[in-house]
């Protein structure tokens, strides 16, 4: 079956915007010609890298480039409709970077005029890049280079003389180079994984500021409405739904949840079970992070609302106060064994103002802890920090170091592979990692969400097909277990591609395919794209379209990092080394049933199961016949 797009009435904003920071040049292209073939966000970033990059481009080369997406129904009352995706190389292993971020800057830049920003080059000073009702221009970023990421959206709205303003900008740790430096929009969307940050520092490019007076216009008004009404209703009926609105933590992550039980990462990952007082101590609401919520908020489009705001008003913390705060945040403190709330809370902002990516802070912090308690790191290698489990104080820290490069975390700024290959000592077997890139979550129970981040395309993140009940995150006429083995291939196969599907539309996970209310599905997704869009497509090309941005990455990854079935398995750690503790204690990652379930995924998705590598079967099916020729030069179809 061939996916044929028509002309497209409706959606986009209409124009992609390129900036070469090396010379200075902007240009302005269709969007629709990409999109009659991608339909939008992701998926048209993702082609973009593949057609236009050299093999040969390293991430810190000048010609690499840092994309912008937005999906084609942001800036639409589709529900959810909010996000931005950000593709380039990724800094860990020079395969697919991608990352993705909600709140208000999507729709900001289409109502500018613009459904793409592709950076090339680098600038010789930093700069920021102010885009504004289809107009841009790159300016001086001297009054905020060195600034913290709330300080420079709040310097910027000034000097621009508009709080409407939206900024997207780096931090402290991404003019350092930080390796797992992210972007934050909003001063607390983060589009981390990947390295974007790094990226976007290494071209010395501060920020975007955008601000658009313009707006998005759809194809078939009442037949949209009608879609917008139907998932709102779906959504309010969704008991998930409901119980997000009284925040995740209060609702999803309470100490009682069986969600304790399948995704708690203890010590590095040496156990994943946290007794019961543990747990009270942390997120019980009226023991721990719940008590200093003071508020809930939502991105542009939310139904749902559940973004908590905190802030602490005594005690050694006193005057934090952010927005944000989720279930990786919890497993940061975890990983270091902090009960603290107030430290948990003061990780997550912290890191959101400095920029980092509190993934893969946690994995090489908790990983210098192990090396601390194992005796191979000392106390003067650790600038006189007591690396003990427990410790918040020094966890605190060690992120401020990190994101500053001083002392200890210069050596761990590039990531736990190259920090444990620098020490060695034997530290290389507990360093967790997913194709080089620092993996938070956990692998050994939930085994289909352990085998969606190690088949990931974007190396360990659980946004790219890991599933964990079939109520949360699958597809729900397929029954599978979360801690056994059966159907995890399917599961995994159909999550990935809806949340490409997710990523092209911009309409966040929380409203559909993960752990959300799981209430919209891709018949939804067919009949907002279709009347917003003008263009009649159905759930079965819509789903050939999630496989064809899936296998834009894969082959990414296979001309740009020569990855293969060899790369498709979990860290070692989790294959050897069983969970310790707890109701699931012996689980742990088997290769053999792991092998089982690659070669049915490599089945499903018509690749070779030998290798791992696309067919050019499997690429004329989906209408990437030109891609297939790029992979037969490469020497990898």
């Amino acid at each position: 079956m061939k996916l044929r797009i028509g002309n497209i009435t409706g959606g986009l904003a209409g124009r992609i915007l390129r900036v070469d920071l090396t010379s200075g040049i902007i240009s302005t292209e269709d969007t629709q010609k990409y999109a009659k073939r991608f339909i939008g966000g992701r998926a048209i970033n993702s082609y973009i890298l593949l057609d236009e990059m050299s093999p040969e481009t390293k991430w810190s080369d000048p010609e690499n480039m840092l994309i912008f997406g937005v999906g084609c129904l942001v800036g639409t009352l589709a529900p959810g409709a909010c996000r931005v995706s950000v593709d380039t190389k990724n800094v860990f292993n020079n395969g697919k970077g991608s990352a993705n971020f909600g709140g208000d800057f999507g729709p900001e830049l289409k109502y500018a005029g613009f459904d793409h920003v592709v950076i090339t080059g680098k600038a010789e000073s930093p700069v920021y890049l102010w885009i504004y009702d289809g107009k841009a221009e790159l300016r001086d970023a001297g009054s905020v280079w060195g600034r913290t990421t709330y300080e420079t959206a709040e310097v910027l709205q000034r000097e621009l003389d508009d709080n409407r303003i939206k900024v997207a900008s780096i931090g402290p740790a991404g003019e350092k180079l930080v390796r797992g430096s992210c972007i934050i929009a909003d001063c607390a969307k983060a589009a981390g994984g990947s390295g974007v940050g790094c990226v976007m520092g290494d071209k010395k490019l501060k920020a975007l500021a955008v601000r658009g007076h313009g707006s998005i216009k759809v194809a078939e008004p009442e037949r949209f409405l009608a879609a917008v009404d139907k998932a709102l209703r779906k959504i309010k009926n969704s008991p998930t739904a409901s119980s997000w609105r009284k925040g995740i933590i209060e609702s999803f992550y309470q100490p009682e949840s069986k969600g304790w039980d399948f995704s708690v990462i203890v010590r590095n990952g040496q156990d994943e079970y946290w007794p019961m007082e543990r747990r009270r101590k942390l997120v019980g609401r009226s023991t721990g992070v719940p008590r200093y919520r003071k508020k809930l908020t939502a991105c542009f489009s939310c139904p749902i609302g559940g973004m908590p705001f905190f802030e602490i008003n005594d005690g050694k913390y006193q005057g934090t106060k952010g927005t944000g705060y989720w279930v990786n945040s919890a497993w940061y403190s975890e990983r270091m064994d902090v009960d603290n709330p107030e430290a948990s809370i003061k990780f997550h902002l912290l890191a959101n103002q400095l920029g980092l990516d509190g993934d893969m802070a946690s994995v090489v912090l908790s990983w210098a802890f192990e090396c601390y308690e194992k005796g191979l790191l000392t106390k003067a290698q650790t600038d006189g920090l007591e690396l003990k489990w427990g410790n918040d104080d020094a966890m605190l820290s060690m992120v401020e170091k990190l994101a500053y490069r001083e002392g200890i975390g210069d050596l761990l700024a590039n990531g736990v592979k190259e920090a444990s290959r620098r020490l060695g000592k034997g530290s290389e077997r507990f360093a967790i990692h997913m194709k080089g890139q620092d993996s938070a979550d956990p692998y050994r129970i939930r085994k289909g969400w352990g085998f969606g981040l190690s088949t990931s395309p974007v190396a360990g993140r659980h946004l790219r097909g890991a599933v964990s009940t079939p109520e949360a995150s699958g597809p729900k006429d397929l029954a599978f277990s979360p801690t056994d083995y059966e159907n995890i291939p399917e599961a995994v196969f159909w999550q990935a591609q809806v949340k490409e599907i997710e990523d092209m539309t911009g309409i966040c996970v929380y409203m559909g395919s993960l752990l959300g209310a799981h209430a919209l599905d891709p018949s939804d997704y067919a009949e907002l794209i279709s009347s917003a869009m003008g263009i009649d497509i159905t759930v079965k090309e819509l789903m050939l379209a999630g496989r064809r941005s899936y296998n834009l990455e894969k082959a990414f990854n296979t001309i740009h990092a020569k990855f293969t079935r060899n790369d498709d398995y979990p860290p070692e750690r989790y294959m050897e080394e069983p969970v310790k503790s707890g109701p699931y204690a012996g689980h742990k990652c088997d290769k053999d049933r792991w092998d089982e379930m690659l070669d049915r995924f490599y089945e499903l998705h018509g690749w070779d199961k030998r290798t791992g590598l696309q067919t050019r079967r499997c690429l004329e099916e989906v209408g990437l016949e030109n891609i297939a020729k790029k992979l037969e030069q490469a020497g990898k179809l």
